[in-house]
């Protein structure tokens, strides 16, 4: 007579809005013990491992931010007391969230979409999942930035009607500058191109002659995408190379004249920013100058420095679109779980 074996014990930070027919197939197969998302103090990693496991397994679902960095301090349990995560997985585009010095100590490494190291542990994340969403999104940011809505909202809320509302930009004919041409920068290029808008890009390497006319796209080196840009779109990954990759000097190459950089010249209308990628990407320091002097037009902001932090003067401020990291859907999204 064969015995069942017991089934093995995954932890999951959740909860499960994607992916539903997959998750519960996983269930099947797995005993899966969820711990809802919430504030990192709260968290119940510790407990869960005592109590419920051992786990040889463990996925963090979307919108998981509030528990960064995903570190020694939070993770060490899953490696203590009989349990041996063996296989983390990222149900997101990125990893930067994740300490990964901290969870190669015990065989998990990081690099790619499938991460092998030694005794068989993976570190996953799944680069696909929101593509097409966070693309989507930042084409809302495009038009909410370039038409003012929030400045528009806010004016309405305050009871007046065209009162601080300003004249705004249609699409046609705007420069569009791309920083990092990956999955979702390529799929913002196609879906925004309709807006007859002339599409530039920089990324650490040139896409090929097919891809740019693809994608209807031209190669620019960074400095000329700063400068001749009308709007400029970060979707690039955080790494340390793009740490403040637009900072105080990419501001003053941009479009617009600020008093402190050229007080003769005739006043430009600034541009218009967009970041749906990773908040360090951008100095906000250097934001809030070049919006205060006017370099800067309107944001979109969907990521910061300081996250689950949001400055107060990007929330308080008619010409910025401030949301908290909501490019990823809430409800079920292409690609795999």
């Amino acid at each position: 007579m064969t015995v069942p074996q017991p089934r093995k014990k995954i932890l999951g930070i959740g909860p499960a809005k994607g992916a539903l027919a997959e998750f519960e197939q996983l269930c099947k197969d797995f005993q899966v013990h969820m711990i809802n998302r919430g504030p990192r103090e709260q968290a119940e990693i510790e407990k869960r491992c005592a109590e419920d496991g051992p786990f040889e397994a463990m996925f963090l679902m979307f919108a998981n931010g509030s528990y960064a960095p995903m570190d020694e301090d939070l993770l060490a349990p899953l490696w203590k007391n009989g349990n041996n995560v063996g296989c983390f997985a990222q149900c997101g585009t990125g990893y930067d969230n994740v300490e990964v010095k901290d969870i190669t100590q015990h065989g998990c490494v990081s690099f790619c979409t499938l991460y092998t190291c030694a005794d068989n542990q993976y570190f996953t994340n799944t680069p696909d999942a929101v593509t097409e969403a966070t693309a989507d999104f930042t084409v809302a940011m495009f038009l909410v930035t370039l038409r003012g809505l929030t400045m528009a909202s806010m004016a309405a809320s305050a009871g007046h009607f065209h009162q601080d509302v300003k004249l705004t930009q249609d699409p046609r004919g705007l420069t569009v500058g791309i920083l990092g041409f990956g999955r979702i920068a390529k799929d913002f290029a196609r879906k925004v191109s309709p807006w007859n808008v002339k599409i530039q890009y920089n990324a650490r390497t040139r896409r090929s002659v097919d891809e740019e006319e693809r994608y209807g796209a031209r190669y620019v080196e960074k400095d000329e995408l700063f400068k001749t840009s009308d709007v400029i779109v970060i979707l690039t990954p955080f790494t340390p190379e793009t740490y403040h990759m637009v900072d105080r000097d990419q501001f003053r190459l941009m479009k617009g004249e600020r008093d402190d950089y050229n007080p003769d010249a005739d006043r430009v209308d600034g541009v218009y920013i967009i970041n749906s990628s990773r908040g360090a990407v951008m100095n906000e320091v250097a934001l809030i100058e070049a919006l205060e002097s006017g370099k800067v037009e309107r944001a979109a902001l969907d990521v910061y420095e300081d996250e689950p932090k949001i400055n107060p003067y990007f929330l308080n401020n008619p010409r910025v679109t401030a949301t908290p990291q909501t490019g990823k859907p809430e409800t079920p999204v292409n690609g795999p779980f």
